[in-house]
């Protein structure tokens, strides 16, 4: 069997569908505000990666024979989502070479985030991807528990217009309500992380676990690689985000050939995203590489995005209870400078107190200060030094809107705002909650993860480290 008759297949068309929130007789009716297909085929005769299209394309998607997601944005709900990912700096192909190894490796965190949603009453929908797994859920849009939602969210002022707006796969603007539920959905789930990671390392497991993917140091392993817990959809406009359906190909390590090598890229097929509910792990490992044993699995297997609307309130009230929560309302609470003061402010800085491999960013912040392991030492540098966090997330913005830089990132579309906002505080709430003790924040370390710009430069940032 080839992709083109797997895709053709009932089974496979209900299952994806149910994820759309519909049917795939009916796609036009899906939830989900639009599609997005990925893969060599788009790539080929098209010249591109993936392409946002109507729910009407849904079988289109299918029939090209490409990857498929759906959107983040959701008519009916808010959706929570957790993404986890190995990674490995010095070796990229090992979740492709040796998957059966790496997933079993992973197995512990898999296990504990079962085990700490179903504390809160979470029942997630897993999902086995290429490199890792997802988790979703969702709350109603018309429950007690979205108002929850909305109070503790927060949508910059240049969000807040773009959601107004209606163009390109924004079919209607995107109502503030919903974008603070969105928002505040990522509060829930970085609560949720920070216990995660923190139980974790109390049971000793084998490999570090981030928050996006910050460069790391060598594991136990002997290896740059850790587990990331990849909230950063958090940080970007709703309209912007979608996630890989259940029994969906996974076929990124075709397109991206280069991190993997071409040998692997052209020798291993596309696997299949597996929703893993009831069944074992080897017996997941065995399905995503065989598209008959994965159609006998979607004949049995729902993929409705669990609602959780109803038991949601045991998560609000601890997060409230919370260190986190405190933290979350002293950074919202806090305003960053007009953009008439910035001179006077953010570009006033002296990159001269900064070491060589901090300053680095702010100097040439394209594409520099786009990278996660840039921001997290500029948060813990500055933090150092007595900045609020909300000001650093102030100072990262500055450069974002700033149109000299030539950025490659097209700020139209995203909201430079909100995606500093996202990443200094994730990063500043490590520290503050004692996550983040600055293990690998010193000369070596930073040498060894390929950001030391300059032997023997004359700064220590292991000093910097103790005054945070």
């Amino acid at each position: 069997m080839n992709i083109a008759e797997y895709y053709k297949n009932e089974f496979i068309q209900k299952r994806i569908a149910e994820y759309c929130g519909g049917k795939p007789e009916n796609p036009q009716n899906f939830t989900a505000q639009y599609l997005v297909g990925y893969g060599v085929k788009l790539l080929k005769t098209k010249n591109i990666e993936f392409m946002s299209a109507p729910k009407e394309y849904f079988t289109w998607i299918l029939e090209n024979e490409l990857d498929i997601y759906r959107s983040v944005w959701d008519i009916g709900s808010t959706l929570g989502f957790l993404d986890i990912e190995y990674f490995n700096l010095d070796k990229p192909a090992l979740i492709y070479t040796n998957p059966e190894e790496i997933f079993h490796l992973m197995e512990p965190v898999y296990q504990k985030i079962l085990q700490v949603f179903k504390r809160f009453k979470i029942n997630p929908l897993p999902i086995m991807t290429g490199q890792g797994y997802h988790f979703s859920f969702k709350v109603s849009r018309y429950s007690p528990a979205d108002k929850s939602l909305e109070k503790i969210g927060f949508v910059s002022a240049t969000l807040k217009e773009k959601y107004k707006a209606v163009k390109g796969r924004r079919k209607r603007p995107v109502s503030i309500r919903h974008g603070k539920a969105f928002e505040g959905m990522g509060k829930i789930l970085e609560f949720l992380t920070h216990i995660i990671i923190k139980e974790l390392a109390e049971e000793n497991f084998q490999l570090p676990c981030v928050i996006t993917d910050v460069a790391i140091g060598k594991s136990k392993r002997g290896m740059r690689e850790a587990i990331s817990f990849d909230l950063s959809m958090y940080g970007d406009p709703i309209y912007m985000r979608d996630i890989r359906t259940p029994f969906s190909t996974h076929q990124k390590h075709k397109i991206q050939w280069w991190k993997v090598g071409k040998y692997i890229s052209e020798t291993i097929p596309p696997r299949i995203a597996v929703p893993r509910k009831k069944i074992t792990l080897d017996d997941a490992l065995k399905i995503r590489k065989d598209l008959n044993k994965a159609i006998e699995l979607a004949k049995k297997t729902s993929c409705k995005i669990p609602d959780v609307s109803k038991t949601f309130k045991t998560v609000m009230s601890a997060y409230k209870k919370s260190t986190l929560y405190k933290i979350h309302k002293s950074f919202d609470e806090t305003e960053i400078d007009e953009p008439s003061r910035w001179a006077k402010t953010y570009y006033a800085i002296n990159l001269d107190e900064l070491p060589p491999c901090i300053n680095h960013c702010l100097l040439f912040p394209n594409d520099h200060l786009l990278k996660p392991t840039n921001l997290q030492n500029l948060t813990r540098t500055l933090m150092s030094k007595g900045w609020h966090p909300k000001h650093i997330a102030g100072l990262v913005t500055s450069r974002y809107q700033n149109p000299q830089y030539n950025w490659h990132e097209n700020w139209n579309k995203y909201d430079p705002s909100s995606r500093a906002n996202f990443y200094v505080r994730i990063f500043s709430d490590l520290i503050k909650t004692g996550l983040d003790r600055g293990l690998d924040f010193n000369c070596i370390s930073q040498k060894e993860k390929g950001y030391c710009l300059k032997e023997w430069c004359g700064w220590n940032l292991e000093e910097i480290k103790f005054k945070i």
